[in-house]
């Protein structure tokens, strides 16, 4: 018996050396590209492309109507309700931001873009009784491999919902922050960062209109569990996720194209 089993042991040992050897897929690649633990970062401070400081956000109320303010995707409500359009909630809306911009980085001769976004949460301490609202500033980032090209925004088709996504090496948010965080967001990052590469997205939604509008989001989204990330609150629809797909028929902000970089990404 003793013998037997040697036998079938020394048999299943040549059959998987003389098995070839699996090829890397592009997304092994990727895993392997990126482990640069030990690589050295270099981080550029200065930003490559900074969001306006004021931009019109937009929300279309239930009642199909445009509700707008400065920096906020206002809540989705009726356009007449007065109450909840001036509540504290109001103030953070659906999502809002203090602050954005894409930074850039190289490991050796990779050049990684860093997406970030410093923004305002709040809540309720006793929710029932809508007693002790608090605010406080989340930092959202996330790092991609700069695209060697990407789209102009001039020659983008008027009045279509392109949908971008960009794989994800690394992502966080830091919550609690500053009011100043944003201006050196690399000692928050360079502690934390670990570059693999995910199944998240960092998604960009652009739609040119007539005379240089142009409406955007950006946020992080994983295509199977629908969970928005670098954006204040998710919106569901008969429990979908809405930021799965053409989202700015909904929302959105608006900036001037000319107020954009040349293309998709810097």
């Amino acid at each position: 018996m003793r013998q037997i089993l040697i036998i079938v042991c020394l048999l299943i040992t040549i059959v998987a050396i003389s098995q070839p050897k699996k090829k890397l897929n592009a997304r092994d690649s990727v895993l392997v590209e990126y482990h640069y633990d030990s690589g050295s970062k270099i981080f550029n401070p200065d930003p490559v492309y900074v969001f306006p400081k004021a931009s019109y956000g937009w929300t279309k109320s239930i009642d199909d109507k445009w509700l707008i303010k400065t920096n906020v995707l206002p809540l989705y409500c009726l356009s007449s309700d007065r109450k909840k359009l001036k509540s504290k909630e109001a103030k953070v809306g659906i999502d809002n931001y203090q602050y954005m911009a894409f930074y850039q980085m190289t490991i050796d001769s990779n050049e990684f873009l860093i997406y970030v976004k410093q923004y305002e949460t709040g809540s309720y301490e006793y929710p029932l009784t809508k007693k002790g609202w608090k605010t406080s500033n989340y930092l959202y980032y996330s790092v991609i491999n700069k695209p060697l090209q990407t789209d102009s925004i001039h020659h983008l088709n008027l009045d279509t919902n392109l949908y971008y996504g960009f794989t994800i090496l690394d992502e966080g948010v830091f919550k609690n922050v500053s009011d100043r965080a944003y201006k050196n967001p690399w000692d928050l990052i360079s502690a934390n960062m670990q570059l693999n590469a995910s199944d998240r997205k960092l998604v960009v939604q652009l739609e040119r209109k007539d005379q240089g509008q142009l409406r955007f989001l950006i946020y992080s989204i994983h295509p199977i569990f629908e969970d928005p990330i670098g954006i204040r609150s998710d919106w569901k629809i008969k429990n979908q996720s809405i930021y799965m797909d053409g989202t700015l028929h909904r929302l959105h902000y608006t900036i001037l194209d000319k107020e954009w970089s040349s293309t998709i990404l810097p």
